[in-house]
């Protein structure tokens, strides 16, 4: 899997959603990779760490919020012909305590949760791919190959719940192992 680079990188991936379900919290990055794009918070897990912790740890910081209830939505595999691979469990989070505030990584804003209300021209260029998914609330894989910042292959399904738990299980099994 992945191009010359075998390397696989860990990152987790959350979103907020408002409690009637109408909105969704993202951050415009202000550092660091993705620099100026909008996103769900998240980031590389630490040594030893679950994904779902990371989310957590990741949309404390980055948010100012506390997950009290999420659920994996899915999981995403990028490739790239020239570099490392990405594996990003992917989860939406229903409920939460705590006010939302700016960090020095993250400007969060609230928008609309629908496809037509989100910023695509200043997002991941494959999000518009998969964010459908994340709405309709189906359990979902999806697998991106780049080569550099151009989506040359795609395929985004919709899962039974189990089959993303034994996706997210085999990268946290590799993490709580001591794997990066």
């Amino acid at each position: 899997m992945g191009g010359s680079s075998d390397k696989i990188k860990y990152f987790s991936l959350i979103v907020p959603f408002s409690s009637d379900g109408r909105q969704i919290l993202l951050g415009r990055k202000k550092r660091g990779m993705g620099k100026g794009l909008w996103n769900g918070f998240g980031g590389k897990p630490e040594k030893g760490e679950a994904m779902s912790h990371c989310a957590f740890r990741e949309l404390h910081e980055e948010s100012g919020l506390h997950a009290t209830e999420y659920e994996c939505a899915g999981i995403l595999y990028m490739d790239d012909t020239n570099g490392p691979s990405y594996h990003i469990p992917v989860y939406r989070a229903t409920k939460y305590t705590g006010e939302v505030s700016e960090s020095d990584e993250m400007e969060p804003r609230w928008f609309d949760a629908c496809a037509d209300a989100l910023p695509f021209e200043e997002m991941h260029v494959e999000a518009k791919l998969w964010w459908s998914r994340l709405f309709s609330k189906e359990a979902f894989v999806a697998r991106f190959l780049f080569e550099g910042e151009e989506v040359v292959s795609q395929d985004v399904c919709c899962v039974a719940s189990e089959t993303l738990e034994e996706h997210v299980g085999r990268v946290d099994a590799i993490l709580l192992a001591g794997g990066e």
